[in-house]
């Protein structure tokens, strides 16, 4: 993912999902850490080595973030409009 579609989600999600930092993580590293886990099919380990959190912190915003997105449905997925029988398309 290039920076400037990360920062894209990254202001999704804080401005319409309301995910904000924590005492011990900001967003950045929250998305950071989420995306990692999606793309490289990768365990809680390994981003615990990787980002040197504990197991609990990893899993605790791994959760927060997957929320955020979820609450992202109504502004991703938009409802097909039906075609009426006098359109020419």
């Amino acid at each position: 993912m290039d920076r400037r579609t990360f920062a894209i989600l990254y202001h999704l999600l804080q401005t319409v999902s309301g995910l904000s930092s924590t005492e011990v993580v900001d967003v950045e590293e929250m998305v950071a850490m989420f995306l990692h886990v999606l793309a490289h099919d990768v365990k809680n380990r390994v981003i615990q080595r990787e980002f040197v959190r504990s197991g609990e912190t990893v899993s605790g915003h791994f959760n927060l973030v997957l929320l955020a997105v979820v609450r992202l449905y109504e502004e991703l997925i938009k409802r097909p409009v039906p075609v009426t029988n006098n359109c020419n398309d």
